[in-house]
């Protein structure tokens, strides 16, 4: 059996965007998404360590190792990690990922390629690596102790730089997070409701006609709202905007990202209008 790599819960972040600590947030089973996140890091790993900012003076239940470096991102809590246990592989999770299953990282563990500087998934929008929730070898650690120096502050740019084992996510949403309000409420109506594929009619104003290369289309979304429904076009299509700066209609009345979607539902949306 392969020697099993130490766990690195992500919590570090500002939540800017969420507007208060997302970490704190319950979503599933009553538990906070940081001590969810501990436990289902626990169960696949030697020993796991919180990754919080260096100026967090907060006392956590749980060890953490603090950032060494400010506005780093993810890749200082990696850095850090390193640093604390330069021998060790490290798994990396982020802490908003609420539909994050102890199967899918079960399968990551058992899927692991030493031999590689990194194992990890693919995007289920994009077919990109995704940078957090994967396994880094000790082998990395120069190549991300280098990109820090070069002021690379990407960890898809990190990911990408390395020989690495790519597969395929078991369970597609596994690796769906939580920025804002708006995806917080699309995870809770998720998670108790469940997901099933339903499909709509999407139809693009102004310039997001352009962004997506279309008028409209017949899309299959997996989301319960609006706002999800969002997200996945904005990965997927690789839209520009964000979702604070554009409006939805839903069968023509303008509606809330956090509308609930119903089969052959018709979603218009509008890039910011001029003048305001």
């Amino acid at each position: 059996m392969k020697n099993l790599p130490h766990g690195l819960l992500l919590a570090g972040g500002k939540s800017t965007r969420m507007g208060r600590d997302k970490a704190d947030l319950m979503v599933v089973d009553g538990l906070s998404m940081r001590d969810r996140g501990m436990e289902l890091l626990g169960g696949v790993t030697a020993k796991s360590f919180l990754a919080i900012a260096g100026d967090d003076d907060r006392h956590y239940h749980h060890p953490t190792i603090q950032d060494l470096r400010e506005n780093a991102g993810p890749m200082a809590g990696l850095e850090s990690a390193f640093r604390h246990s330069p021998e060790a592989a490290w798994l990396v999770t982020a802490c908003d990922l609420p539909f994050l299953t102890a199967s899918t990282l079960e399968y990551l563990v058992e899927s692991r390629d030493p031999t590689s500087d990194a194992t990890c998934f693919t995007s289920r929008f994009d077919g990109n690596p995704e940078p957090l929730c994967t396994i880094y070898e000790p082998s990395s650690h120069s190549s991300l102790e280098r990109m820090l120096s070069e002021g690379v502050r990407c960890a898809r740019r990190f990911l990408f730089s390395l020989t690495r084992k790519e597969i395929e996510l078991p369970e597609l949403s596994a690796l769906d997070n939580c920025n804002r309000p708006e995806d917080l409420e699309e995870a809770r109506l998720s998670l108790n409701h469940g997901r099933s594929p339903k499909n709509v009619l999407v139809e693009y104003c102004g310039v997001l006609r352009e962004d997506a290369g279309c008028d409209s289309e017949e899309f299959q979304t997996r989301s319960v709202t609006a706002a999800g429904l969002w997200e996945e076009l904005r990965m997927s299509r690789r839209l520009s905007l964000e979702i604070d700066s554009v409006k939805v209609a839903i069968n023509d009345e303008f509606r809330s990202w956090d509308q609930p979607l119903a089969e052959e539902d018709k979603v218009t949306i509008f890039p910011p209008f001029a003048g305001g």
